[in-house]
C-alpha cells in the first residue's frame, strides 16, 4: 500500500488506506452489538475483533466508541462497557502502524518532523476513550454522592484512565511527530478546573474510612501532562530517546502552579497555563499582565536544563 489517507465518511476520521472502509465491517460481522445487549454478546463481539486483526478492529472500535458517546445509558452501564473496551482499544492501538517506521527513521514526515497526514486512527481512538470517560465522570458526579467503597473505586478508575488516555494522546504526538487533536488541551484544562472547583466547594466525594488506596492526585497528573506538553513543543524529536520522558514524574512533584495574582504580574519570561485555550503551557516573553486566566507554571531547574539539552540535540 502507498500509505495514503482514507476517510471514514460518517466521522471524518483519518485512517490509512489499508484499513477497510466502515461499510465493509458489516460483511465481516464486526458491527457493534447493541449497547443494551447482554455482556456475553459484547464479549463475543470483542473476540471477533481479536480474531479479525487490528486492520478491522481499529475502525470497528472507532465506530463503537463514537456510538457510545451518543447512547443514553446509566452511569453504571456506560462504565461497564468502557471497562470491556479498554483492553481491546489498547491492544489494537499497540498493533496499528505508526506515522514513522521507527525512531530515527522518518520516511514520511515533513522537514520539521511533523506528520503531514493529520490525526491518525490511533489518536482518534485515544481521544474517543478520553471523551467517553469524561462523559462517565460527569454522569457519576451528577448521581447520588459516592458513599461506599465500590462507588469510590469506580470514580477512581475513571479519573485514573482519563489522565492515562490523555497522556497516551500527548505522548503519541511527541514521539511520532503528529499534531495533537483539536480541543485535547482545552478539555484537559477544563477537566482540571472542574476537579479543583469540586474539591474547593466540597462537592467532591469523600473517601470512606475503609482501607482504600489513596485517590488519584489530579494536580500531580495534570502537572505531568503540562510538562509533557512543554517537552513535545520545545524538545521535538529528541524525546524519542526517552530520558526526558522518564523524568516527568519526578519533575512534576517539584513543579508548582501559582496564582498570577500572588505578586507575579509584571515579571517576564514566565511559563503560563491559559485556561480556555487549546494549547499547552507556553513561555510568556513579556511582562505578565492582569488579563491572564490560568496559572503561572514554576518549573524545577533540572527540568529546564534537560529540556534545553534535548532541544539543542534536535537542532544539531
Amino acid at each position: 500500500m502507498d500509505g495514503s489517507i482514507g476517510y471514514l465518511p460518517a466521522l471524518g476520521v483519518a485512517a490509512r488506506a489499508d484499513f477497510p472502509p466502515a461499510a465493509g465491517l458489516a460483511a465481516r460481522n464486526l458491527t457493534w452489538a447493541s449497547f443494551d445487549a447482554d455482556f456475553a454478546v459484547v464479549r463475543d463481539w470483542l473476540r471477533s475483533l481479536r480474531a479479525a486483526g487490528v486492520r478491522q478492529a481499529g475502525p470497528a472500535l472507532l465506530l463503537a466508541l463514537a456510538g457510545l458517546r451518543r447512547a443514553t445509558l446509566s452511569p453504571s452501564r456506560r462504565l461497564s462497557i468502557l471497562r470491556l473496551l479498554k483492553g481491546p482499544v489498547l491492544k489494537t492501538c499497540a498493533g496499528l502502524p505508526k506515522s514513522w517506521s521507527g525512531p530515527g527513521q522518518p520516511p514520511d514526515v515533513g522537514a520539521e518532523g511533523v506528520c503531514p497526514r493529520g490525526v491518525t486512527l490511533e489518536q482518534r481512538l485515544y481521544r474517543l476513550m478520553f471523551q467517553n470517560l469524561h462523559q462517565a465522570l460527569i454522569q457519576l458526579d451528577r448521581g447520588p454522592p459516592a458513599q461506599d467503597e465500590r462507588q469510590v473505586r469506580r470514580r477512581d478508575w475513571v479519573l485514573h484512565n482519563l489522565f492515562r488516555f490523555c497522556a497516551r494522546q500527548l505522548r503519541y504526538a511527541a514521539l511520532w511527530g503528529c499534531p495533537v487533536p483539536v480541543d485535547t488541551w482545552r478539555d484537559l484544562h477544563d477537566l482540571y478546573v472542574y476537579l479543583m472547583v469540586r474539591r474547593v466547594t466540597g462537592a467532591a466525594p469523600e473517601r470512606p474510612a475503609q482501607r482504600l488506596p489513596p485517590g488519584v492526585d489530579a494536580s500531580f497528573e495534570y502537572k505531568q501532562l503540562l510538562l509533557l506538553g512543554l517537552v513535545e513543543r520545545r524538545a521535538g524529536l529528541a524525546v524519542r530517546g526517552g530520558a526526558v520522558l522518564a523524568g516527568l514524574g519526578r519533575w512534576a512533584g517539584a513543579t508548582l502552579l501559582e496564582d498570577p495574582h500572588a505578586g507575579l504580574y509584571g515579571e517576564t519570561g514566565l511559563y503560563v497555563v491559559e485556561v480556555g485555550q487549546d494549547q499547552p503551557p507556553r513561555r510568556h516573553p513579556g511582562p505578565l499582565d492582569a488579563g491572564l486566566r490560568g496559572w503561572v507554571l514554576l518549573l524545577p531547574a533540572e527540568f529546564l536544563e534537560q529540556l534545553e539539552q534535548a532541544r539543542s540535540a534536535t537542532v544539531r
